[in-house]
């Protein structure tokens, strides 16, 4: 018997040069009478990487994890049959952020092309919808699932969570369809919706048919805004969504080698491992390092493990994230 596997074949990640230290917002939110250093230490904040090049988009940020992505591998950009780009600050809206990402890459055979947002779970959630749709579609046989996020761009300085924890980045994971004689990559996927946040996190925080109005006389209404709230609810949530997906597959959460959350929150990972009954040593976390990338934070974690042995071949794995308002994914891998 055979199976048609989905695989991930190749990682690129790309962030820009200007790394910011904690003491910088520190200092800055000093100056407002705002306190955030008690929230960056509880995070586990760092350091984070924001773009200070004028030029610099999603685009130019996706164009060059792309190149990685496939250098990483042993394909060429004609044989990429579809390209999802997941962003919630793009460049445009018309033409697509994908359109114009195949235009960079010179990609010339895609048959399916399109962007995604689903904020922070935008990766994943592509990743699960490439997945599905290669499963189905065998003409699609090789996939560029790629996320970027400009934060700087949209964040306003008095804003206590998004300023100093956000980081820039890019991402880009090529799949590939194969048949094999055990099944392997991607297993399954389960999802969960609450809508009773979708007012805390807000961009433009006016909304897009506002914008460009002339009336608005205050530009920071133009901006991301985050209303600060009890995330408390994650490990449960987490928790629950992973027991799922692994229940539904013959599987108990002692089964899964390697766990990647959202990079937001680790103090909140790790609770959801304690509700699993799972050693924090079985966790990635990297947004010391990067901040939170958003869209991308589960790929940094994710290349992070693959490159320090933490995932070995025949590993199972988990990628848990959140998204705004709010909407969670957890996906099932094997390698």
């Amino acid at each position: 018997m055979t199976y048609y596997n989905v695989l991930m074949n190749g990682i690129g990640l790309y962030h820009p040069q200007n790394k910011v230290h904690n003491d910088f917002f520190i200092q800055h939110f000093k100056t407002l009478d705002l306190e955030v250093e008690g929230l960056l230490r509880h995070l586990e904040r760092e350091n984070r990487y924001l773009s200070d090049d004028k030029d610099e988009t999603v685009i130019t940020m996706a164009h060059k994890a792309s190149l990685l992505a496939i250098e990483d591998t042993d394909i060429s950009v004609d044989d990429i049959d579809m390209v999802i780009f997941a962003t919630d600050t793009p460049e445009y809206t018309s033409p697509s952020n994908a359109i114009k990402l195949c235009h960079w890459l010179k990609v010339t055979n895609a048959k399916t092309v399109y962007d995604t947002n689903s904020n922070c779970i935008g990766m994943l959630t592509a990743l699960d919808q490439a997945f599905r749709i290669m499963q189905t579609n065998r003409r699609i046989k090789k996939a560029l699932i790629v996320g970027s996020l400009l934060i700087s761009s949209v964040t306003r300085p008095d804003d206590t969570i998004t300023y100093p924890h956000f980081g820039d980045s890019a991402a880009a994971v090529v799949l590939e369809g194969v048949d094999e004689e055990s099944k392997r990559g991607f297993i399954d996927s389960t999802t969960f919706t609450d809508p009773s946040y979708h007012d805390t996190i807000r961009m433009p925080d006016i909304g897009y048919s506002k914008i460009t109005r002339d009336d608005i006389q205050n530009d920071l209404d133009k901006k991301w805004n985050w209303v600060p709230f009890d995330t408390s609810f994650l490990p449960g949530r987490w928790s629950t969504l992973i027991k799922e997906v692994l229940h539904d597959n013959h599987l108990t959460p002692q089964d899964i080698n390697h766990y990647i959350f959202s990079q937001f929150s680790n103090p909140d990972a790790k609770k959801a491992l304690d509700k699993l009954g799972i050693a924090h040593s079985k966790l990635t976390y990297v947004g010391n390092e990067y901040g939170y990338t958003g869209v991308t934070s589960p790929i940094f974690a994710l290349d992070r493990a693959l490159t320090t042995g933490k995932i070995k071949e025949h590993a199972n794995i988990i990628l848990c994230s959140v998204g705004s308002g709010y909407s969670i994914i957890s996906l099932l891998y094997q390698f």
